[in-house]
């Protein structure tokens, strides 16, 4: 049997788009159309370190990440991630 060590939840220091004060989480979560406020805010604003943890979270957490933005990505984004990172690790 093979196990594999799942990412942590991020390490988040407070300076991220989706903590601000006036953050709205339909941003992250909402319809397809509004979440492209929250993927363009995770890409300018976001540390790039956190940035990193978000997405190792929610690639190793796909049914928790669901369809939200997770460091500026989509659902489709992550799904493509996935699928090349099992064929670079079966090649």
């Amino acid at each position: 049997m093979t196990t594999t060590e799942l990412a942590p939840w991020p390490q988040l220091t407070g300076n991220e788009p989706c903590r601000a004060p006036d953050a709205d989480p339909e941003d992250w979560t909402g319809p397809p159309k509004q979440r492209v406020n929250g993927q363009l805010a995770c890409l300018s604003k976001c540390p790039e370190d956190v940035r990193e943890q978000c997405l190792a979270w929610a690639l190793d957490h796909p049914t928790h990440a669901g369809s939200a933005i997770w460091a500026g990505t989509t659902l489709n984004d992550r799904r493509r991630l996935r699928a090349e990172r099992r064929d670079s690790a079966a090649a």
